[in-house]
């Protein structure tokens, strides 16, 4: 529900008491009582495994008691199940349909809200496409390759839809938006490429960051040498 920090989706159909819960977010107690006093909560569903989206979820529980749907089993509680791409998950009179979008995560997942009739209208994105800026790659077990491979499925599964991401603001197309995440990853590859020609092969992930973001603020290249590292390695790869 924050702007800056880890947005909370709360769906429920007009005519429904209870509610769907999308990242509960880090374990803030006010927080996760807000959520709580909004009504039943049918199920909760986490976007992947980070803990400013799954840090809330026992306290939720034990508010509430739902069930957590999860990618990975450490995270899933009571009647919570998998989130097996193409599942479909039907709670408070809303159904979400799993679209996988690795690549920030090895589990991120992707959820495709469908109104009457099976038809979507929107898409949680969670950090796979965010509300401002650009998403990173998580270096324990992120993949650019799976992230390129996830733009494409959000380009061909999100037109016209809005997109609800889980940081920053909501946004009208999401297939616009991936379409410029990936234009952006390509700029940033050939940038890359351009750096190991003038560098070597060898250049370290640091190098390429001192040469590609010299005109960048130097507190931001720790980041930078993630997303580099990334791109060495699909480059690499």
């Amino acid at each position: 529900m924050e702007l800056d920090g880890t947005n909370t989706w709360i769906l429920r159909a007009p005519d429904s008491d209870a509610v769907v819960v999308v990242d509960p977010g880090p374990d803030d107690q006010e927080h996760l009582q807000r959520i709580a006093g909004l009504g039943p909560v049918a199920t909760t569903i986490v976007t992947h495994r980070h803990d400013d989206h799954t840090g809330g979820i026992d306290r939720l529980r034990e508010l509430t008691g739902t069930g957590v749907h999860a990618v990975l089993p450490e995270y899933r509680r009571g009647d919570g199940g998998a989130l097996d791409d193409g599942s479909v998950i039907d709670a408070a009179g809303v159904r979400l349909r799993v679209l996988a979008t690795p690549g920030h995560t090895a589990d991120s997942v992707s959820l495709v809200v469908e109104g009457d009739g099976g038809h979507p209208d929107a898409v949680l994105t969670g950090d796979t496409i965010l509300g401002r800026g650009t998403t990173v790659i998580d270096p324990q077990d992120g993949s650019l390759r799976d992230y390129l491979g996830s733009l494409d499925r959000l380009i061909d599964a999100g037109e016209g839809l809005a997109c609800l991401p889980a940081h920053g603001p909501d946004l009208p197309d999401t297939s616009a938006v991936a379409r410029d995440y990936r234009a952006h990853r390509q700029q940033r590859l050939n940038q890359v490429r351009d750096a190991l020609a003038a560098l070597g092969d060898d250049a370290t992930a640091r190098q390429v960051v001192e040469h590609v973001y010299r005109d960048v603020d130097e507190s931001l290249w720790p980041a930078a040498e993630w997303s580099v590292a990334a791109q060495l390695d699909y480059l690499r790869g």
